[in-house]
């Protein structure tokens, strides 16, 4: 959709839709955060579709691994999934903006709240183009009521001259009466025919902010999910929170989604798991309990198992006894036994390393990874 729309005609149309719920919105409210709901660019010169917002310019979407690009290696350090924003062809400032709609959580909101705002931003080599993403509460006939939130630029220094994206977060203040948040990413040149300002996992929710390394945001997306804080001995049903590392979720019988505090997302289901973050990379091990004593085993036709589907993109792995599985934006399944850890790739890939052969193998759909205990 390209083209001016006055933020009145677009808060008009919205709050018309709103739905009649009082409830807080749980999780990143952004629509097509990723530039993921329709295929990238996969040269200079060509303008795709951003489903979901309202561009100006020629702010487009690029694949992963088109060349004088971010690399498909990027996309996997990143968590970036398939594509990226950029600023296009053409134009020294274009944009892409949309109108979140919280108008149904007004007296949630009145009783005073915060949100969080979180992107990667980042630009080509030594060149000065840049992005910003911002984010500004409007009331309800679409007016700012609050100063704009905007996520600064990453220069060429912040990226050692290199072509990257480096996260950026920031704490948004929400005014009693605010109706509508405006997302908007615009991106400058500064020298050459295509605007190099890059952007990737837009992200917008409520309440406190993931803290890189210590917690993440959680919500159940569906069924029941439930918690067990460290120190406690019980599970309790998951509200939306940001919950910390050591955090066991039991998410057999619902849907958890889990937000990074750069912004990646990633939905799990159908396991139990312990949440700990190292390196940058946010950990999910399964703790669900194994029987695997020899009466156990012999009493049974198949050994017990344990499991966790994964579905998204960030920097996430799934553990189990004999290997650990870190995405590349994808969905997986990781299967225990007390003798092997299976992963089983549905789309992407997956990098498996193997614990006893100390080796990192790449799984691809239809071609599962066994990982077995060592022989006794």
């Amino acid at each position: 959709m390209h083209g001016r729309v006055s933020l009145a005609t677009l808060a008009a149309a919205l709050l018309l839709a709103a739905p009649a719920s009082a409830a807080l919105p749980a999780g990143n409210l952004v629509v097509n955060p990723g530039a993921e709901a329709a295929p990238g660019a996969t040269d200079s010169g060509t303008q795709v579709a951003l489903p979901g917002w309202t561009v100006t310019g020629s702010l487009t979407a690029v694949a992963y691994g088109t060349p004088a690009f971010l690399t498909a290696e990027d996309a996997a350090r990143l968590g970036g999934g398939a594509n990226f924003f950029a600023g296009g062809p053409d134009g020294n400032s274009n944009t892409a903006s949309q109108l979140i709609n919280v108008s149904g959580a007004a007296p949630e909101i009145a009783k005073g709240v915060t949100g969080t705002l979180s992107a990667l931003i980042g630009g080509y080599a030594s060149q000065d183009d840049s992005a910003t993403v911002s984010a500004q509460p409007l009331d309800a006939a679409g007016t700012p009521i609050a100063p704009a939130t905007v996520l600064p630029a990453v220069t060429s220094a912040d990226r050692k001259g290199l072509t990257d994206l480096l996260p950026r977060t920031a704490t948004v203040s929400i005014p009693l009466d605010t109706r509508l948040i405006a997302v908007t990413i615009t991106t400058t040149r500064t020298a050459g025919q295509y605007n190099d300002g890059y952007v990737d996992n837009v992200s917008f929710s409520f309440g406190g902010s993931p803290v890189a390394g210590k917690s993440v945001g959680a919500r159940p997306v569906s069924g029941t999910v439930l918690v067990r804080v460290p120190g406690s001995s019980k599970f309790a049903s998951l509200d939306a929170s940001v919950i910390k590392n050591g955090t066991e979720v039991d998410a057999r019988r619902g849907v958890v989604e889990i937000t990074r505090s750069d912004g990646g997302v990633a939905k799990f289901y159908d396991g139990i798991f312990k949440l700990s973050q190292s390196g940058g990379i946010t950990t999910l091990t399964l703790s669900e309990k194994l029987d695997c004593s020899k009466r156990a085993l012999a009493a049974a036709a198949k050994p017990k198992t344990r499991r966790l589907w994964g579905d998204g993109k960030g920097k996430f792995r799934t553990k189990g006894q004999y290997s650990a599985a870190t995405v590349r934006g994808t969905k997986w399944l990781v299967t225990d036994t007390c003798t092997t850890t299976v992963t089983r790739v549905a789309q992407g890939t997956v990098s498996v390393r193997d614990v006893r052969l100390k080796k990192t193998v790449i799984v691809r759909p239809g071609k599962p990874y066994t990982a077995r205990a060592k022989r006794r």
